[in-house]
């Protein structure tokens, strides 16, 4: 792309064919092809094509040449976009696929690099690999474009219509919201598996927009809205209605594709099951509880790069088994390594073990004398529209009873304390946090912030005397934190104090940090991110960059030495685990779970499938399981194991 005048001075943008296609008689008739439809293209919200001709031989096209910074550009420099901003993007770029459509022709390569913020509002460029929809074309199947924002179909070389410019611009807009491309990851591979399998996290986007993202995401072309069906349906326009199926999987949780590789038993790879592990946000009072600019050289050099991965990936063998995972060596960083840390556990007992039934969910959970970690809880919701319901025991050893009148029930790792959240402010208008001590009989109630804001359990320091809480407030379904406040057991009459802490996800979550001294904080719907340490005062004290979505307060290994998250940008199958010292990666693997809940001890993990609550190796391998349900209870139900004092 070179930038040139005409004879009046007024700039131009030109195009032309590169030289080692000039001689190629397709790629010269695809050119010649796409200059007349191009000219046919409504000029609004794209750049308008204003001639042709041949120089030194090649052919060009000359275009308006639009002054602005790509939407690439801003978003990485300015941040993301929100608000009326973000729909007026959507709306403004929508319109111009419309337009392009309407002209016959697919894009192919919508991305943010090829949208220009104009002083007039968005212009799309860049029609250097679009294609004329044309029956007669003997490469309309050819994949090009930029693989974080391909559709799948593209990918895969199947037939490629509007359809796949409306995944892209979807892929677009989700990058507006949140800074980081819908299917990012540290390889193509790794990019191209995403696409394929795994639906990106779209909370940063609200209302509509949300649904229509999510619907013009779907893997199935078919069940894609077209570019006007997205206008009106952003306009309001009651009548508007998206296709029959489009957007059916929740954000997050993703429908079986119709496109990418072979699928290893029970779990696709790479991707996550199609039910979700519950989570645990905090519960909501008044009842309800929701768990809750390129070139065309670059263009075609892309084209073998994503012709070879395509290859690579049909090649990928079938698992032999669900429970078998796949390992891969990290990628960066000194202290890199293909084997696991030194294991410094004993054996991981899988005989002699103890059956016990959850009481109302039925689940069988499985236990040993020898265990590092002992169930202290659970949450279970009868059903899928009930309310969830903590279980606890009332004094140390008890068995678990139902805690139906409070929003969250938690017992200390030692049993003396059941930490019981209320389900009323108090009578001056502030939450509360009532602490039993079994051990002495007394109840003591500790008001922690006042109305509207709101303050939840995250949970209890190991040796069991703090309890660290997420000080926030609910704005309609979402939990937007603004810090943390901890209570000491051992002085339960000193005030309770909220830190606020600047610059932090709204849904942030804290959990006590490798030497249960400070706080640590991680978001669990953002897959590229710091972790962000804190003094118990609320004082940054050090960032690790660049890691994945996590439990914050199941991060850190027995020892402290290690801590684990998904890998940033990938699924949650793919586990990364670090040197809190260094903050390096030091392995990479991934397994059969759908979420990652902490450690057994200092070699194995604990993770979620769809049918059991396990112990895995840092092969992803299966080694015992701590627990069975069936498919249409877990995710109606939430384990609490916590490590044993000593262990």
């Amino acid at each position: 792309m070179y930038v040139g005048a005409d004879p009046s001075g007024e700039l131009v943008a030109l195009k032309w064919l590169h030289p080692h296609l000039t001689d190629d008689a397709v790629a010269a008739e695809r050119f010649a092809r796409e200059v007349a439809v191009a000219q046919r293209v409504a000029p609004f919200c794209t750049a308008k094509v204003l001639g042709t001709g041949v120089h030194n031989g090649r052919p060009y096209i000359a275009s308006e040449y639009v002054e602005g910074r790509s939407l690439h550009q801003v978003v990485k420099e300015e941040g993301p976009r929100t608000g009326s901003a973000l729909h007026r993007l959507a709306i403004g770029t929508a319109t111009a696929l419309a337009a392009i459509h309407q002209a016959g022709i697919v894009h192919r390569d919508f991305s943010p690099s090829n949208v220009l913020l104009a002083p007039d509002g968005p212009r799309v460029i860049d029609f250097g690999i679009a294609r004329a929809l044309e029956h007669t074309s003997t490469i309309t199947s050819t994949p090009m474009g930029t693989p974080a924002y391909m559709s799948p179909e593209q990918i895969m070389g199947g037939p490629v219509s509007p359809a796949a410019d409306m995944f892209s611009w979807a892929g677009t807009i989700a990058f507006a919201s949140s800074g980081t491309a819908p299917f990012a990851a540290d390889s193509v591979p790794a990019v191209i598996n995403r696409v394929l399998n795994v639906q990106p996290d779209l909370s940063a986007i609200d209302g509509d927009l949300r649904e229509v993202v999510a619907a013009c995401l779907a893997k199935d072309p078919a069940a894609r809205p077209t570019a006007q069906q997205v206008i009106m349906r952003l306009l309001h326009n009651p009548a508007a209605s998206l296709p029959e199926g489009a957007g059916a999987a929740r954000p997050g949780v993703p429908a079986a594709p119709p496109y990418g590789p072979p699928q290893q038993a029970g779990t696709p790879y790479g991707q996550a099951s199609p039910w979700s592990a519950p989570t645990h946000p905090p519960p909501r009072r008044g009842g309800a509880r929701p768990w809750v600019v390129a070139a065309v050289a670059a263009a075609v050099a892309l084209v073998a790069t994503v012709v070879a991965v395509v290859v690579a990936l049909r090649d990928l063998p079938a698992a032999t088994t669900a429970d078998r995972g796949r390992t891969t060596p990290a990628t960066s960083g000194p202290s890199a390594a293909t084997t696991p840390p030194a294991a410094t556990s004993a054996p991981v007992p899988a005989e002699g073990l103890t059956e016990s039934v959850l009481p109302d969910a039925g689940a069988k959970v499985y236990s040993h004398p020898s265990d590092p970690i002992t169930l202290a809880g659970f949450s279970y919701k009868k059903a899928k529209d009930a309310d969830w319901v903590d279980y606890a025991p009332s004094f140390p050893g008890g068995t678990f009873r139902a805690y139906p009148n409070y929003l969250a029930a938690h017992a200390s790792p030692d049993g003396r304390y059941l930490a019981l959240r209320t389900t009323n402010y108090t009578s001056d208008d502030y939450d509360s946090i009532q602490i039993n001590d079994t051990k002495t009989g007394k109840s003591h109630v500790v008001k922690t912030v006042k109305s509207p804001l709101e303050a939840y359990m995250e949970g209890w320091s190991r040796d069991g005397t703090r309890l660290l809480l997420n000080v926030g407030k609910h704005v309609g379904d979402d939990w937007h934190t603004s810090g943390f406040g901890i209570i000491d057991v051992r002085d339960l009459k000193a005030p309770f104090r909220a830190h606020t802490i600047k610059g932090i996800h709204r849904d942030a979550s804290y959990g006590f940090d490798h030497e249960q001294k400070g706080v640590v904080a991680l978001t669990n719907s953002v897959s590229r991110q710091p972790l962000r340490f804190y003094t118990p005062e609320g004082k940054l004290t050090r960032t690790v960059p660049e890691v994945g979505e996590g439990e914050a307060d199941a991060l850190f290994s027995p020892s402290g030495r290690l801590f684990v998250t998904d890998c940033p940008g990938m699924s949650s199958n793919d586990h990364c685990v670090y040197d809190t010292a260094s903050g390096q990666e030091i392995r990479r693997f991934s397994s059969a779970c759908t979420l990652q809940d902490g450690w057994y001890d200092e070699s194995h993990l604990l993770c979620w499938t769809n049918l059991d609550y396990r112990v895995v190796d840092f092969d992803g391998n299966l080694v015992r399981r701590m627990a069975t349900f069936s498919k249409s209870v877990g995710d109606r139900l939430l384990l609490h194991y916590v490590r044993r004092t000593g262990s």
